[in-house]
């Protein structure tokens, strides 16, 4: 039986009033992801010219202090500005087919760390079999940023109930349902508590971290990176919730057939080397994050030849006898985009492996049906071990 209360959803868009309100959050959103591209890029920067710093200057060094002081303010730079691509939804999301429950499962210990110990958590973890094609790491951020956001305002009897159930929905459900067809599993996080109003509810995945205290801006920028989560990937979230009568979030994801399952390659096994000596184009628009990965691929033995752009790439190709080793290019470039460049070396024949990086992850190279045909990606920023790591990988594949 459906419980009789007012209900927001996070697409929620029957009125003038809603329609501003989203296409404020839609703005907010854009905004959040075109700012992250440029942070990863200073990021990367940042990271990786501490990680030099740092291997350089020897063990007992008295700058080592700095060096890891500046490595853990990236690194903490680094997961807002992770925050803030997956409210925008530009994150890069490496889906697989799993079962949440097991997901869930592996978690729990951290969840009931989450909750203080006067809270009475209840976990019921139903749908085991079940399965669904998400980020397995992603999903499992929702899941505690979640739990994190129940357990600051959980109030009254201070209950938290966490459940997953599968569940068959017919979009004419009625004006109370989701709005969702097809077979789906639903994550839900119910907390007892003052519950909120209307404008509370719709307003729920803003987030307010300019207009609050630190504390609370942080857990509503979280709660607005699970909104862009679930619906990057292809999900949705809605809030029923009154006063004086606790909150519900609840999470739908489609559940994947099984054709798909069995349909879905084998990972790539990795190399134990970083080092290599095959030659590399690399093709970067920002010249110090070009010379950074120049210098982290000279570091493991590899040639570069460096290009700025698509179209330069295009001159400093036609420079050898034979196709390169790999293209490691970005994506967002002026003159010809990376995608573009791609299309040009393929229809001349000269396309050697291809490796693309970029802090935008919305481009439709990345956006294949077929996971078989996916150019394998990094997503800015990374380290030079990471990056070292998967050339080898593609080389070697």
């Amino acid at each position: 039986m459906r419980i009789s209360r007012p209900v927001a959803r996070a697409d929620d868009v029957a009125t003038p009033a809603t329609r501003k309100r989203n296409s404020s959050l839609d703005a907010i959103s854009d905004l959040a992801g075109s700012l992250s591209h440029d942070f990863n890029n200073l990021l990367m920067i940042m990271r990786n010219c501490g990680v030099f710093l740092q291997e350089d200057l020897g063990v007992g060094d008295p700058r080592q202090e700095y060096v890891n002081d500046l490595l853990a303010a990236a690194e903490r730079a680094e997961h807002l500005v992770s925050q803030l691509q997956a409210f925008g939804r530009t994150q890069m999301l490496r889906p697989e087919y799993v079962k949440p429950a097991e997901l869930i499962r592996n978690v729990s210990e951290t969840l009931r760390r989450l909750v203080p110990e006067d809270v009475d958590l209840r976990l019921s973890i139903g749908a085991k079999n079940a399965t669904v094609f998400v980020d397995p790491a992603q999903f499992q951020i929702v899941v505690v940023n979640l739990m994190s956001w129940a357990a600051s305002r959980v109030g009254g009897q201070r209950r938290i109930l966490l459940s997953l159930t599968e569940e068959t929905l017919n979009s004419e459900d009625g004006p109370e349902g989701p709005g969702l067809k097809g077979e789906f599993v639903k994550l839900v996080v119910a907390k007892t508590g003052k519950g909120m109003d209307e404008t509370a509810r719709r307003r729920l995945f803003e987030p307010k971290l300019l207009s609050e205290g630190r504390t609370t801006a942080n857990t509503d920028l979280r709660l607005a990176s699970v909104y862009g989560i679930i619906e990057q990937s292809g999900g949705q979230i809605e809030v029923e919730s009154e006063p004086d009568h606790g909150t519900q979030l609840k999470v739908y994801l489609p559940v994947a057939s099984v054709d798909n399952v069995h349909a879905f390659p084998a990972k790539r096994r990795q190399s134990t080397s970083l080092d290599g000596s095959e030659v590399i184009l690399l093709v970067e628009d920002d010249a110090t994050v070009r010379r950074m990965v120049r210098d982290a691929l000279e570091r493991h033995g590899y040639t570069i030849f460096e290009a700025s752009d698509g179209a330069d790439a295009l001159r400093v190709a036609s420079m050898f006898d034979e196709k390169p080793d790999l293209l490691l290019t970005d994506l967002v470039m002026p003159e010809l985009s990376g995608r573009e460049l791609i299309e040009v070396l393929k229809i001349e024949n000269r396309l050697p492996k291809v490796l693309l990086m970029s802090g935008h992850t919305d481009d439709e190279v990345l956006k294949r049906a077929s996971p078989s045909e996916r150019y394998p990606f990094i997503k800015k920023p990374f380290s030079h071990k990471e990056l070292a790591a998967l050339v080898r990988e593609v080389l070697d594949d």
